[in-house]
């Protein structure tokens, strides 16, 4: 029997996720990673929910995350602060950070609290700790990784703007600040990021040149991951690795952090899962709707699989066809995080060498 035909029967006969392995069997949790993907072709397993079992039966080709979409309450102002103060470039929605797109969602009813609570400043809070706003560390909230040259420039911009910040707990080179309207960021440069994940897109990998510091001040590379707060990390997994077919490399998430949590990737990317307090409004009837909420994209090779293990999970979506022409659906995941699927049918699915942790084929953008 093939790798290939064996894996459905070992993921169906391994419903667990790795977080739930002692720190002992982390070497064999490691070799079965090896053995779970052979492409980037994600798919789906079966898990066994309360009391019945369930399966979305299909795959989905993941690109990467081409945008994300953050609520803001004027676009103009959020213009100027993410161009003067960040020195990222304008879009026709909102700005470019290297490769990937923020658009600006303007909402004068954005239900989620900006300011941040200062008692909120512990790296884990203690059991049935309520969130009274904004952790004072944007890691341990929800936030959008992005990679950049080096973070000097960024320190000596967000300093001169009185824009407070804060380093990475663990000691990595990363820094971690929000936007007027709360929206969580990380920055960092390639380095940080690069064994988070058993596959680095070479474009966050910043190619910097003296000549190109004279213009742009920062170097943007794109983003290497969204941080999403969750409040039951198995039902999390089930959501976006059963049903959505993500693929589980929590096994790289270092055994430091001192909260549950999951890293799973969706094609060039990665979703990071903290099970932490969410001082967001966390139920859809709480939320602005499909298309006007804060959101993560994902391209997909096609819908079809997507709107499939939807119907047959019973989650609600809503099915658009854009005026850029592009076919894309909404959903919200269990803690009513926004995902945005848009199709793309030029996906190349890359061949992963599983032994040296690298595509078998040169990359291609996959978006």
């Amino acid at each position: 029997m093939s790798m290939r035909s064996f894996l459905p029967l070992l993921l169906a006969a391994s419903p667990h996720s790795i977080e739930m392995f002692t720190i002992p069997m982390r070497t064999i949790a490691r070799t079965k990673a090896l053995q779970r993907s052979l492409s980037m072709t994600a798919s789906a397993s079966t898990s066994t929910g309360t009391g019945s079992s369930a399966t979305s039966g299909t795959t989905v080709d993941y690109g990467g995350i081409p945008h994300i979409g953050v609520l803001v309450d004027n676009k103009q102002k959020a213009l100027a602060y993410y161009t003067d103060i960040l020195k990222m470039k304008p879009s026709p929605n909102g700005v470019f950070a290297g490769e990937t797109q923020i658009q600006f969602l303007e909402s004068s009813t954005n239900p989620d609290p900006i300011d941040v609570d200062p008692t909120y400043n512990m790296s884990a809070p203690p059991p049935g700790y309520i969130a009274e706003g904004r952790p004072v560390h944007a890691g341990r909230d929800r936030h959008v990784a992005i990679t950049l040259h080096s973070l000097e420039p960024l320190k000596a911009s967000l300093e001169a703007n009185n824009v407070p910040y804060t380093m990475s707990y663990s000691g990595r080179q990363a820094l971690f600040c929000r936007d007027l309207w709360g929206n969580g960021w990380e920055f960092g440069p390639p380095v940080t990021y690069a064994k988070a994940t058993r596959l680095f897109p070479p474009y966050l990998d910043v190619d910097v040149e003296a000549a190109t510091l004279e213009t742009e001040p920062i170097r943007w590379g794109g983003v290497a991951h969204v941080g999403l707060l969750v409040q039951n990390t198995p039902i999390t997994r089930r959501f976006y690795c059963d049903v959505l077919g993500m693929v589980d490399e929590t096994d790289l998430r270092p055994e430091a952090l001192p909260f549950p949590g999951l890293f799973l990737r969706c094609g060039e990317q990665q979703v990071h899962i903290l099970e932490l307090p969410n001082p967001d409004p966390n139920s859809v009837e709480q939320r602005p709707g499909h298309g006007r909420d804060r959101r993560t994209a994902y391209s997909v090779k096609s819908l079809v699989p997507v709107v499939q293990a939807l119907e047959q999970e019973g989650v609600e979506y809503r099915r658009e066809e854009l005026s850029s022409g592009e076919s894309v659906v909404f959903c919200y995941d269990p803690d009513a995080n926004e995902l945005m699927f848009v199709e793309d049918g030029d996906i190349q699915v890359i061949q992963e060498d599983m032994i040296n942790m690298a595509p078998m084929v040169p990359w291609t953008r996959l978006w």
